[in-house]
């Protein structure tokens, strides 16, 4: 197993191509929601409707599908042995921690800009109330699409392609400040909620090598904040 390892290692592309291919995945990921944003300009259209909600949800299956086959080829970061109950402990703890970070800076991005909630989640509420079916296929693919493309992007390419496979808070740092670049920002505490979630997801992942408990926890996080948008949205 070691040899496979520092064998992977090795065989990295070069810095030039490395960063490449984390710039095009970095653009690609930012594609869905535009192509989900043409609903809002074709309404009452039910066939454009069904080619763009088609062609959004192909686009993330292209995505998952090619970032997988990188992180499979690409992977240097040993994976940990452990039992799926423990992965489901470690879960609850990682999104406890980001909950709490995310309190805290909750109520910092109040005190200082007085935002109530970030212009990324503001962005996302407003795509959620135009349409029905923007709600119905946003909030599906937030829950179940999104986390693997994001971890296996933001967690799983960015911390095997960059720095040494037995290096930790270097790959948590730039997975969290790049995670947090591909998010809505309109001031440094806003964009320390995304970086502090990513360098959460980040550090679970480098610590255990189990892509699995990223994705999951992902998947927790963003599953409470759709049910809070929908809750604010009836209101």
């Amino acid at each position: 197993m070691m040899n496979n390892q520092y064998l992977n290692q090795q065989q990295r592309p070069g810095l030039f191509t490395r960063v490449m291919i984390i710039f095009a995945m970095f653009v690609v990921i930012q594609l869905p929601p535009e192509i989900l944003a043409i609903i809002k300009y074709v309404k009452g259209n039910a066939l454009l409707t069904g080619l763009s909600v088609v062609a959004y949800l192909a686009l993330f299956g292209v995505i998952i599908y090619g970032t997988w086959r990188l992180y499979r080829r690409y992977r240097v970061i040993s994976v940990r042995p452990g039992i799926f109950i423990a992965d489901i402990g470690i879960v609850i703890t990682g999104y406890l921690a980001i909950f709490g970070g995310q309190i805290v800076l909750g109520i910092l991005n109040q005190l200082f800009f007085n935002q109530s909630q970030t212009a990324n989640n503001q962005v996302i509420e407003g795509l959620m109330k135009d349409n029905s079916v923007i709600l119905i296929v946003l909030s599906f693919s937030a829950i179940f699409l999104t986390p693997f493309a994001e971890e296996l992007i933001f967690r799983g390419l960015i911390t095997n392609l960059f720095f040494k496979a037995d290096s930790f808070w270097p790959k948590v740092i730039l997975s969290g400040f790049i995670f947090s670049l591909g998010h809505v920002s309109t001031n440094i505490i806003s964009f320390l909620v995304y970086f502090y979630m990513g360098a959460v997801l980040a550090f679970i992942y480098v610590k255990t090598g189990r892509i699995r408990i990223a994705i999951m926890l992902h998947m927790v996080n963003n599953a409470v904040a759709i049910v809070e948008m929908i809750a604010l949205l009836q209101k």
